[in-house]
């Protein structure tokens, strides 16, 4: 009997329906992994959700890169600003590893934790984790990991002011990249750019922005083209070169115009504008402004305050002074109290008040703008102190990793040598054990030694300089004394305008107490008499001679009064209000003129010694503290700072450096209490340490011998 064969249809069906599920599933991973790395710019935290997924199904699959998609996850977090899930996350990578090492995963995970620290803002944490994966990149003999390691930590470094560090580190990855035939070299080279723009290389800049240009326009890359040239732009902008930078904006918009970088448009309006407004060209600024605000209009966002600043310095400088104030205030209401925008802002609203005779709400607008402008010098200033102690944390870190390496080079060391001695009878091996500890003993008491008595010497010496610079001022009571038995109110007043003695005639007419020592002397004087004190302190400074200058009394009734030199230390200077210009003279007045009376080969050997002296001593203070003569004047409060035409001058120590502007009667006690202070207070070099003191005492040779010291 024939059999019948079983039908096969059900069979057929549940093989395909597996077949069926098989795909959807590999499907669906390859969805996850597309979501996973399409959206982590665009849509971060959708993008979270689609890489844990692309790392379950890697995982399942068994995929040797399943751990790269985990990772992707901490990059999508990190994007969406979520930076304590980005650690999570990537503690979760740190976890596999140490079960499966994997180099190349390890190299990534350091990179990505010195980004995570990046961009919380822990530059000193960033730095390890980037040196740290350059270690793994050069120990597996990575030379592209090596370059994107060094780009790293080029940008740290910058990030905290470190400029020379930061051009190494660059220039060692543009090295490295060029190694590998690193295609992607323009942001790079366009970081170097930055770089020299702000270290003041015009050329270096415009070189490597012009290499950058290069290289985005061979791969492709419009937008990062016209940023480049927006820079070669700003760049051309600060060497004055209008034209050029006209032109490069010009063209940086033609670019992210045919990019469709709507928002980089409305910001090169601005500075197109703001190019063709400094160059008197209105009409062109006109164009601009207009398609600034039909772009802005266009796209349904406000103006920005760049761009509003420009187009009330248009409609300004044109005469259109309807609606500009009013269009200035409604953009500063939008901004924060605390935004730098508002800097360009309030001094165009200034501007306006002028032009259209109000001044009284200009002078308020001025005032406000510096208030603005003071709080940004200000934020400038403990940016730069935050960047100073971020350079201090990353030094202290980079000593503890060597101190740690240094152990760890010490522990191998001693393993070798154990090894070896083994090898050695015990006897031998006990004696050069103890010989070497006892020259090693020996050797660190000596240095020991020799420290102490080399810092035991300074800091004598140091005291030594102090004693003497005090002995050179003028104490209280002498200073008391020589003012009380004046007929007339004196006051003595120190470099920074504040009392420093002053008798009861002068304590009754400025209306103060006569222990009114600190007191700034501007706080008594009538408001209007203010700006006469401080141009007669800077004229005295200008000529070291007495000044005439009328002030008002109480009774706003004009009082003629001399403003003279004391010539006795501290820049002390000695207002008398005595109509006959009496002055009381200093007790060695009698004696600074005794070089007056030697031959004239002398005084002018003395007269350059002095200048010499005083040279050597402002260079050694800017060598080694890297402040100017104006920190030196305001630290050491011997010299007078003064504000001229904005700029804070120190007249009277300047003339001290040059042999034509040194007075005929110079106040050598100034000079040699500068010289204790800058060897007192600053860290010198030994050589340029004996090199001043043998100056000083050149000049004190001098001094003594003509009784003056």
């Amino acid at each position: 009997m024939a059999t019948r064969a079983l039908p096969t249809t059900p069979i057929r069906i549940a093989f395909a329906f597996l077949c069926c599920l098989a795909f959807a599933a590999h499907a669906a991973g390859d969805d996850a992994q597309s979501a996973c790395r399409d959206r982590i710019a665009q849509q971060p935290t959708l993008a979270v959700d689609a890489c844990e997924r692309a790392w379950t199904q890697a995982q399942t699959r068994g995929d040797a890169d399943a751990v790269e998609w985990l990772a992707r996850r901490s990059d999508a977090e990190l994007a969406a600003g979520d930076f304590v899930a980005a650690a999570r996350t990537l503690d979760r990578v740190a976890a596999l590893f140490r079960v499966t090492p994997n180099p190349e995963g390890e190299f990534k995970l350091a990179r990505r934790r010195g980004i995570l620290e990046y961009r919380r803002g822990e530059i000193a944490d960033a730095l390890a984790l980037f040196r740290e994966a350059l270690a793994i990149a050069t120990a597996r003999g990575d030379a592209r990991g090596e370059g994107q390691s060094w780009n790293d930590i080029g940008t740290a470094l910058r990030r905290i002011g470190d400029y020379r560090h930061a051009l190494e580190a660059y220039l060692a990855s543009l090295e490295r990249k060029r190694q590998t035939g690193d295609t992607q070299l323009g942001p790079l080279l366009n970081n170097l750019g930055d770089l020299y723009r702000e270290l003041g290389d015009a050329e270096s800049a415009r070189r490597r922005y012009g290499e950058a240009l290069a290289e985005h326009e061979r791969a492709g890359r419009p937008i990062d083209a016209a940023h480049t040239r927006e820079s070669l732009g700003l760049l051309a902008a600060e060497n004055g070169e209008r034209d050029e930078a006209a032109r490069l904006y010009a063209e940086a918009l033609a670019g992210y115009e045919s990019a469709g970088a709507a928002g980089d448009q409305l910001r090169l309006c601005a500075l197109l504008a703001r190019a063709a407004l400094d160059a008197d060209a209105r009409a062109d600024a006109k164009i601009w402004i207009d398609r600034g605000l039909a772009l802005a209009q266009r796209l349904r966002v406000p103006s920005s305050p760049e761009f509003v600043a420009q187009q009330a310095r248009l409609l300004r400088v044109s005469g259109q002074l309807d609606g500009v104030r009013t269009l200035l205030r409604a953009t500063l209401d939008r901004l924060p109290p605390d935004s730098t925008d508002r800097i360009d802002l309030l001094r165009e609203l200034a501007e306006a008040g002028e032009a259209d005779g109000d001044y009284r709400g200009a002078l308020a607008d001025w005032r406000a703008w510096n208030d603005a402008d003071t709080r940004r010098r200000g934020a400038e200033h403990d940016r730069r102190l935050e960047q100073l102690r971020v350079r201090f944390d990353v030094a202290e870190k980079e000593r503890r990793i060597e101190a740690l390496a240094a152990e760890n080079r010490l522990r191998a060391l001693e393993l070798e040598r154990r090894a070896a001695m083994q090898r050695f009878t015990v006897a031998a091996a006990l004696f050069a054990l103890v010989a070497v500890l006892a020259l090693v003993y020996r050797w660190r008491q000596r240095e020991r030694l020799a420290r102490a008595v080399r810092e035991a010497r300074l800091e004598a010496e140091k005291e030594q300089y102090r004693r003497e610079a005090e002995a050179l001022g003028m104490d209280r009571e002498r200073l008391q004394a020589l003012l009380d038995g004046a007929a007339r109110a004196v006051v003595a007043i120190d470099a920074a305008g504040r009392i420093t003695a002053l008798n009861a005639p002068a304590a009754q007419w400025l209306g103060a107490p006569e222990d009114a020592e600190g007191v700034d002397l501007r706080t008594r004087l009538a408001p209007a008499d203010v700006a006469r004190f401080d141009a007669a302190l800077a004229d005295m400074d200008e000529h070291d001679a007495a000044v005439r200058i009328d002030l008002a009394d109480a009774d706003n009734a004009t009082v003629a009064a001399t403003l003279a030199p004391l010539g006795v230390g501290h820049g002390l200077a000695m207002l008398s209000f005595d109509p006959a210009g009496a002055v009381p003279a200093a007790a060695d007045d009698a004696a600074i003129g005794a070089l007056d009376a030697d031959s004239g080969e002398e005084r002018e050997a003395y007269r350059r010694a002095l200048v010499e002296l005083m040279l050597g001593t402002v260079a050694a203070w800017e060598r080694s503290t890297g402040k100017t003569r104006i920190d030196l004047a305001e630290k050491s409060r011997i010299w007078r700072i003064t504000i001229d035409e904005g700029r804070l001058r120190v007249r009277a120590l300047e003339r001290y450096l040059s042999l034509a502007k040194l007075p005929r009667r110079p106040r050598w006690r100034e000079v040699l209490r500068t010289v204790y202070f800058v060897l007192t207070e600053c860290p010198l070099a030994p050589d340029e340490r004996e090199r001043l003191k043998r100056q000083l005492e050149a000049v004190q040779d001098v001094v003594r011998r003509r009784s003056l010291l």
